[in-house]
């Protein structure tokens, strides 16, 4: 008899473990704009920070089914609910669906930077240095401490699709324009697209767009065990430096 109870309880704990484990996990990834967090390959194959860290999150316990789509399709389709236990990345910072169920520790920190062309005289000291000059901002990305200005017309916003086109229209208007966008976003795309970096300047723009950190965001109906599983995934990948290894990957 109290092998019969040994093997039934053996039986459960293998049921449970399988029925968690057949859960699928829905990642969302932003198509073309959202490099070295995610990057996709022509063979289609994903890496990046995020997808790395998710990749590793995930590695030997659930089937991982990758969803990527330009940045506002992305946003559209979690705010109508998106894919059972759907995941992404986000931060407080960008607020709705991206802000509404963070996991518990940050995956990196975030910084800006303004970049010119080399021939700019620009040295950047508070606001009024650059309120003359066209701000090349990316389509679809929200700048929440730019917003103000946008509004009130101190800022002339010019929206470009990519980072290949906000290099080119640094070429051409040195003087008059300054592309404004992350800067571990801004280094890897110069290096990805072969500029050269002495043509170019980077000055930190913190004191206007703060640094903040970013986390995995998830589905706000996410299994409550599944949810557990990530965070403490992180937690063990946190204090083995492999989070930091795999950041170190691209930055």
């Amino acid at each position: 008899m109290k092998r019969f109870i040994t093997i039934m309880l053996t039986l459960q704990i293998c049921l449970a473990s399988f029925t968690a484990h057949a859960e699928s996990i829905n990642y969302y990834v932003i198509a073309k704009q959202a490099m070295p967090f995610q990057i996709i390959s022509n063979n289609h194959q994903h890496s990046g920070m995020v997808s790395d860290i998710v990749s590793s999150v995930f590695a030997d316990n659930y089937t991982v089914n990758y969803h990527t789509y330009p940045f506002n399709r992305m946003i559209s389709e979690l705010e109508s609910g998106g894919e059972k236990n759907w995941i992404t990345y986000g931060s407080p910072n960008w607020g709705g669906v991206q802000a509404a169920n963070l996991s518990d520790k940050p995956i990196y920190t975030v910084s800006h930077s303004i970049l010119t062309h080399a021939k700019s005289d620009l040295v950047y000291r508070d606001f009024k240095d650059v309120k003359d000059k066209v701000f090349i901002l990316l389509n679809g990305f929200d700048y929440p401490s730019l917003q103000p200005f946008i509004d009130s017309g101190e800022i002339n916003e010019l929206r470009v699709k990519d980072y290949a086109a906000a290099f080119r229209i640094l070429d051409r208007m040195p003087q008059d324009a300054i592309f404004v966008e992350m800067t571990s976003r801004i280094k890897y795309n110069l290096k990805l697209l072969s500029r050269n970096l002495n043509d170019y300047k980077l000055q930190d723009f913190s004191a206007l767009i703060p640094s903040y950190p970013i986390y995995l965001a998830l589905d706000p109906n996410m299994d409550s065990d599944i949810q557990k599983f990530i965070n403490q995934q992180l937690s063990i990948l946190s204090k083995s430096g492999t989070l930091q290894e795999i950041i170190n990957r691209y930055i």
